[in-house]
């Protein structure tokens, strides 16, 4: 019997595969002791260098709030008119256009290459902005700023999917994504410590543009190590052995439809971006995303103007509930890769999102819907990462996951904007036709993601009943639902 045969049978029987029994594919065989060294060896090589990068691009993305409060709005005359928003709003032009343009690049030049090409560019921008003048050149730089950083997060996402099987993506997605907003939480603090430099008495005595010059230049000093620290794809990683790279290929790969890696033209491109299950992924990630910047703007308003706590400690109130997210999201997603399920984890923290949306809503206990706040923030916040790996999970094909995972985020800037948009000040100091936005995405979310899973079993169960049922083109492989 073949192994796609034997595959075939485990999957019909309901069975799981022997953790502890050897695989072989093709010539290659090796027994779970082996296979988590490798993995363990895999994830220490992996991490450390894109969450470093991935917590300095949110960093260089957010520091002009910093660097306008310290003086930049006024010594670049953005407090006239709508040219801080501008400003902003640039930066997600060409973060939206360049993302699926990037993940197809990335696989030509290499990942290494390429990605400490982009860091360097962007910090480079970064830098640019501690000796400008006027706010258009700001504007100018935010938006080349937005292009550079556009193939960092699909790009490590495609990585990552490269690396590791279906149910192990999860975890390690959700690791990725918290672990660099632990140290975008940071930001703040650094950026008010370099406010406070200030060298001779022209241009360089501003402490606003020591925020730029120091985090940018840390920024291009990153970008020259990642090219020694950054992980390529599996067939171009020379710090693995022969053997352990042929394992580490092999391992995420089922069938040589899978394995055989075609760099996509622009039709195939367009095939692959008209497919109607990306289609779901990037509107269930666009909702996650909306979630995500709506609660963002509307945490602090909600706690200095609906609780009454002053500026300062409604900033400091804001960070628990995300300290709470981090921590839960991680454990959702190992549960998640540990019973091999997304359905459920994915449903279930929307649903803890809308129970904690209503409590702050609805009750008025000041303690009651800080409370809320914190299981609205964990809902929404978790199924950033868990729909990113979620969509990454249903395709076999490298190519293909690329193209998903740049598309899902390329569609979240759009998210990142209506969300920005749903808080009207009209609607102070309660926001009802904001919650209920959010609400109303949360409830479309649930719907849509029990619906596509459950369709998705249907197929894993034609699958294994027919055997000329061939799901994504690859023999043996199934769907994650």
């Amino acid at each position: 019997m073949s192994l796609h045969e034997k595959l075939g049978a485990i999957h019909a029987e309901g069975m799981e595969v022997d953790e502890k029994a050897s695989e072989t594919f093709g010539e290659v065989t090796w027994d779970e002791a082996e296979e988590k060294a490798l993995v363990k060896k895999i994830d220490w090589r992996v991490f450390p260098m894109l969450c470093t990068v991935f917590g300095l691009s949110l960093l260089d993305r957010t520091n002009i709030s910093a660097a306008y409060i310290a003086g930049a709005g006024r010594d670049l005359g953005l407090t006239a008119g709508t040219r801080y928003s501008v400003a902003l709003l640039v930066f997600f032009i060409g973060y939206g256009l360049f993302e699926i343009p990037s993940n197809l690049v990335i696989r030509r030049l290499g990942a290494r290459w390429w990605l400490s090409f982009l860091i360097i560019s962007w910090g480079a921008c970064v830098l640019g902005m501690g000796f400008i003048k006027t706010w258009e050149v700001l504007a100018v730089l935010r938006a080349l700023l937005g292009m550079f950083e556009a193939g960092l997060f699909p790009g490590a996402v495609f990585i990552i999917g490269s690396w590791y099987k279906q149910y192990e993506t999860a975890q390690r997605v959700s690791f990725f994504y918290m672990a660099a907003l632990v140290a975008s939480g940071f930001g703040p603090i650094i950026a008010y410590v370099l406010s406070l430099i200030s060298v001779g008495n022209g241009m360089f005595a501003a402490g606003w543009r020591w925020i730029f010059i120091i985090e940018g230049i840390a920024t291009i000093v990153s970008g020259f190590v990642a090219i020694f620290f950054l992980v390529d794809f599996p067939e171009k990683a020379r710090w693995l052995t022969d053997r352990q790279r042929q394992i580490a290929l092999t391992r995420v790969q089922i069938g040589s439809a899978a394995r055989d890696f075609e760099h996509p033209n622009f039709a195939k491109v367009m095939r692959m971006l008209c497919n109607w299950k990306l289609g779901v992924f990037c509107l269930l990630y666009f909702i996650a995303a909306a979630g995500v910047y709506s609660l963002a703007f509307f945490a602090p308003i909600i706690l200095r103007d609906g609780m009454g706590f002053d500026y300062t400690k409604a900033q400091l109130l804001s960070s628990p509930p995300y300290i709470f997210a981090i921590i839960a999201s991680l454990c959702c997603a190992w549960l998640s890769d540990k019973y091999r399920i997304r359905w459920a984890i994915l449903c279930g923290q929307a649903l803890v999102g809308i129970i904690g949306l209503l409590i702050v809503l609805y009750t008025k206990p000041p303690g009651v819907r800080y409370f809320g706040l914190f299981l609205a923030v964990f809902g929404t916040q978790g199924n950033v990462p868990a729909t990113l790996a979620y969509g990454q999970n249903q395709t076999p094909h490298v190519d293909r996951r690329g193209i998903y995972s740049a598309a899902m985020i390329t569609i979240g800037s759009a998210g990142g904007v209506a969300g920005s948009t749903i808080f009207r000040s009209q609607d102070a100091p309660n926001y009802v036709p904001g919650m209920w936005t959010t609400l109303a995405l949360q409830m479309l979310y649930i719907v849509v993601t029990f619906s596509m899973s459950m369709w998705m079993k249907r197929q894993n169960r034609r699958a294994d009943n027919d055997r000329s049922v061939v799901l994504e083109g690859v023999e043996s492989f199934r769907y994650a639902p």
